[in-house]
C-alpha cells in the first residue's frame, strides 16, 4: 500500500457563541482537514487546529496557522509522503523531523491520517494501535471562555445542567477579576462541582501569582490552578508554595519538557496535546513519563471539530495512569444535538456522525481507525 495523494481544505466552523483566552487573537474553528488517498482506496483523515498566536513558554514554540499548515503539506511534505507506505508511521514521522524543524501541528494532522489508515487496514481501532484502551468512555471537562463574572456563572449553570461536573474557567490574569469571576461561578454551581481556572501565562511575577491562587483556593474552592504563569523556574516556585495542584500547559509541548518538568517538580498535573506533542506517538511518551512520575494528566486541546477530537478520544482511551476530564468538545451536528451547552463550541460539524454521549461521557468508537467520516457536502459548506 502505497500514499497517493494528500488534499488539505481549511473549514471555518460556525461558532455557537464568542470564545476566547487570554492569548487568543483569531476565532476558533478556522482549521485544516486532511485526506490522505491511497492506491488501496483507504482514506485516512487528519485535523489541524493550528492557531497562529497559540505557542509555548517565551517563544520557545510558535504558532501555525491554516496557511502555514496547507503549505508544508502542498509544497513541502506530500512529495517526501506520495510512494511511501503509510503503515510506516515512525518512519514517516522521522522523516518529517529530517525535513521540517518544529511545526508540530501539521506532523500531527498527517500521523493522525496515517493512523487511520492503517487502523481502517487492519480491522482495528487506533487506540488498538497505541496499546489499547485503559477506559472507553471519557468524562468531559467544560471550558469556559473569559467572560464577565455574571456570564461566566450563566454559562457554567447551563453546562452543568447538561451533565457536566467539571469546569475550565478561562480567567485574564488580574488577580481581583479571577477572583470575581470564580466566585461567581462557584456561588452558581455549589460546591459539588470541580472548577479550577486557566490563566494562560497571565501573571507576571510568582508573588502576585501565589497570592491569587491562594485567594481563589480559600474563597472559591478551586480544585487546581493551570499554567498561571510564564517559564519553568516561577511554575515551580508556584508549585512548591500553593496547596492545589498546579497544572502546566503551555510549558509542556514534547516528551523533553515532559522529563524537564519531573526534574525540576515545576508542576503536578500534565496537560496533554496530541497536537503539541506532533502526534499521538509522542503523546503516549508523555503520557509514559507522567505516569512514571505518578503525575495525573489530562487531556486537553484547542476545541477541535469531529476529526480532531476523534483523535482525542483514542489518546485518552489509550493513555495509563490517573487520568482526569478531558478539555475537549462534544462535537455537534446541526439538527442533531446531545447537549445545549456543555461542549457545544460549533453549531456544526463535518463528520457524519456525532461521538456517543451520555452523563458528561464521551465514549470511544470501537470502529476501524478514528471512527468518523467526512460529509463532503458539509466540508464544501464550510471550507473558506
Amino acid at each position: 500500500m502505497r500514499i497517493t495523494a494528500l488534499d488539505p481544505v481549511v473549514i471555518q466552523l460556525p461558532g455557537r457563541t464568542e470564545y476566547g483566552w487570554r492569548s487568543l487573537e483569531v476565532p476558533i474553528g478556522r482549521y485544516v482537514i486532511l485526506r490522505i488517498e491511497t492506491d488501496s482506496h483507504i482514506v485516512g483523515l487528519g485535523e489541524a487546529p493550528a492557531i497562529l498566536s497559540w505557542g509555548g513558554e517565551n517563544q520557545r514554540y510558535f504558532g501555525e496557522d491554516s496557511e502555514i499548515v496547507c503549505h508544508l503539506i502542498v509544497n513541502v511534505l506530500a512529495r517526501k509522503l506520495i510512494g511511501r507506505d503509510p503503515r510506516d508511521i515512525k518512519g514517516a514521522l522521522a522523516m518529517m523531523d529530517r525535513v521540517v524543524r518544529g511545526f508540530p501541528y501539521t506532523k500531527a494532522m498527517i500521523e493522525s491520517a496515517l493512523l487511520d489508515i492503517t487502523g481502517k487496514f487492519a480491522n482495528l481501532p487506533v487506540y488498538q494501535l497505541l496499546g489499547g484502551a485503559a477506559r472507553t468512555k471519557i468524562p468531559v471537562c467544560h471550558s469556559i471562555g473569559i467572560d464577565s463574572p455574571t456570564k461566566a456563572a450563566d454559562t457554567a449553570v447551563q453546562v452543568v445542567e447538561d451533565g457536566i461536573g467539571y469546569l475550565q474557567i478561562k480567567v485574564p490574569g488580574d488577580p481581583a477579576t479571577d477572583l470575581a469571576i470564580v466566585q461567581a461561578v462557584r456561588k452558581a454551581v455549589g460546591d459539588a462541582v470541580v472548577i479550577y481556572p486557566d490563566i494562560n501565562r497571565g501573571y507576571r511575577d510568582t508573588k502576585t501569582a501565589i497570592n491569587s491562587i491562594r485567594a481563589m483556593a480559600g474563597e472559591a474552592g478551586i480544585s487546581a490552578v493551570e499554567q498561571p504563569v510564564e517559564g519553568i523556574d516561577m511554575m515551580a516556585q508556584i508549585t512548591k508554595s500553593v496547596d492545589v495542584p498546579v497544572i502546566v500547559d503551555e510549558g509542556c509541548w514534547s516528551p523533553f519538557d515532559a522529563l524537564e518538568i519531573v526534574r525540576r517538580q515545576s508542576a503536578d498535573i500534565i496537560s496533554i496535546y496530541y497536537t503539541k506533542s506532533g502526534g499521538l506517538t509522542r503523546a503516549m511518551e508523555i503520557g509514559a513519563i507522567g505516569r512514571s512520575a505518578g503525575m495525573p494528566m489530562n487531556v486537553n486541546g484547542s476545541l477541535e471539530g469531529g476529526v480532531g477530537n476523534a483523535a482525542n478520544l483514542h489518546l485518552s482511551a489509550a493513555l495509563e495512569g490517573q487520568i482526569l476530564p478531558s478539555v475537549i468538545t462534544i462535537n455537534t451536528l446541526e439538527g442533531r444535538e446531545q447537549t445545549k451547552v456543555a461542549g457545544v463550541f460549533y453549531l456544526d460539524d463535518v463528520i457524519t456522525e456525532p461521538f456517543a454521549y451520555a452523563n458528561g461521557c464521551l465514549w470511544v468508537s470501537d470502529k476501524p481507525g478514528l471512527g468518523v467520516e467526512l460529509d463532503m457536502d458539509k466540508i464544501e459548506k464550510y471550507r473558506t
